[in-house]
């Protein structure tokens, strides 16, 4: 099956590859901010995304709840338009987080996300 194939994939090119990559995002002025996250914004390559999730130990204590939260953030992601809209993105806690917390933080990703492809396309 040919790379391109699967439109819901989250491949390789919509990663961040290096060490230090979230830097330039991190430092952005584009941010949408939410009651759980914040998403820092730049513009990357036309017609690709990517995606970088910067959680602590301070915020998600635990390994398994963290790789839970970058997993919903990734899911999330590679569903929606806004994946194929060429920005950076990198999805950063504002608070401790707790596992009850899922739900909404999938609502409100997905809210966030609605509100970047809404900006972009004006």
């Amino acid at each position: 099956m040919p790379r391109d194939a699967r439109p819901e994939g989250f491949s390789r090119r919509h990663r961040f590859h290096t060490r230090g990559a979230f830097g330039p995002i991190l430092g952005s002025p584009r941010k949408l901010r939410g009651r759980l996250v914040v998403i820092h914004v730049a513009s990357g390559t036309p017609s690709l995304s990517r995606l970088g999730v910067a959680l602590t130990r301070r915020l998600v204590p635990g390994a398994r709840e963290r790789n839970g939260v970058k997993r919903l953030a990734r899911e999330v992601f590679r569903r929606h338009p806004v994946k194929v809209m060429g920005l950076d993105c990198v999805v950063a806690l504002r608070e401790r987080f707790a596992p009850e917390q899922m739900g909404p933080l999938r609502a409100e990703l997905g809210h966030l996300f609605d509100q970047l492809a809404a900006g972009r396309n004006r």
